[in-house]
């Protein structure tokens, strides 16, 4: 899922698509901000000790494509893995701010 995805996701999950785009955005960059620190964090976790060696040469080129790539072939279900962590992030914050 690239940003732009995310972004239709979380506009799409939390119903913001009316509001003003200056309080969409302002959303948006919470929002995604906890889930891209959540997703960090579950990939770390499920990041096999023997290819963090790897993780940090490509982290450090700044690849995207190839980083995702790396995860996909790295990382058992790293496709579940992240529409979880999506998932379970909007959900929390849908809880919080009352939405149903």
């Amino acid at each position: 899922m690239d940003l732009q995805e995310l972004k239709q996701t979380i506009m799409k999950e939390i119903g913001i698509v009316a509001l003003p785009s200056d309080i969409q955005d302002k959303i948006l960059e919470k929002l995604g901000s906890n889930i891209i620190k959540r997703l960090t964090l579950a990939i770390l976790k499920n990041l096999p000790e023997e290819a963090r060696p790897e993780f940090e040469k490509i982290s450090a080129s700044g690849d995207e494509i190839k980083l995702q790539e790396f995860f996909k072939n790295t990382i058992p279900n790293f496709e579940e893995l992240t529409q979880k962590t999506i998932k379970e992030t909007i959900d929390e914050y849908k809880e919080i701010a009352g939405i149903k």
